[in-house]
């Protein structure tokens, strides 16, 4: 009971704060206004968390993936985080998806490297590393069609397949240091993670979808 009562507050304080920030409020509306507005925004997503909740499957998908398409970034927060977390594979598919059509940039973390440089191919492509991790920001690139291109080569960086990811990272003939490739699994905790290989060495991969 006070769980659900924490929530219910939680969601009401997130849209009054969406209705503030977001509304365009001039000084002329009302706080009464603001709060209406809050309310409103309130029950749209109670509304939605309960179908997702509560729903067959396929109405699970259909909600998901008009989400997906919100100009409403909570919307769209609450759609891929539902279906990051599904146990269907088709809806953990439109989650990532989703995450590559909208972020223009991945934050990539390796951990466990096998030797002392196997975490140095991120300095390579601009990210920072010491003797335990290293962290890039990489950039996702345009679909078209196939796969999200690494600008400038115009070659695939990432290709999804269900519910797993390959990424590669190209150079040109003078900067194979650049070069990397990795196999990744979507994870229960809605991380990518899989081993990658460059010339540095092999280490683990991760990319939180989260993010």
């Amino acid at each position: 009971m006070l769980l659900r009562k924490f929530l219910k507050f939680s969601i009401l304080a997130y849209a009054l704060i969406i209705a503030l920030v977001s509304a365009n409020v001039s000084q002329a509306q009302s706080v009464a206004d603001i709060i209406n507005a809050a309310e409103k925004k309130s029950d749209e997503i109670n509304r939605v968390l309960s179908v997702l909740q509560n729903a067959d499957q396929v109405t699970q998908f259909a909600l998901v993936e008009a989400l997906l398409k919100e100009k409403d970034k909570a919307l769209v927060k609450i759609g891929r985080e539902h279906a990051l977390f599904s146990t269907n594979p088709a809806m953990q598919n439109l989650a990532i998806q989703s995450v590559l059509n909208t972020n223009s940039h991945l934050r990539l973390a390796l951990t466990d490297g096998e030797t002392a440089d196997s975490l140095k191919w991120v300095e390579h492509v601009g990210g920072t590393s010491d003797e335990k991790s290293g962290f890039v920001l990489l950039e996702t690139g345009s679909y078209d069609g196939k796969c999200w291109l690494q600008p400038i080569f115009n070659r695939c960086r990432f290709s999804v397949l269900g519910t797993s990811v390959q990424f590669q990272n190209h150079s040109n003939g003078g900067q194979s240091v650049r070069r990397a490739q990795a196999s990744l699994a979507l994870g229960a905790d809605g991380v990518l993670r899989g081993p990658i290989v460059s010339s540095s060495g092999r280490a683990l991969l991760s990319i939180d979808l989260k993010e």
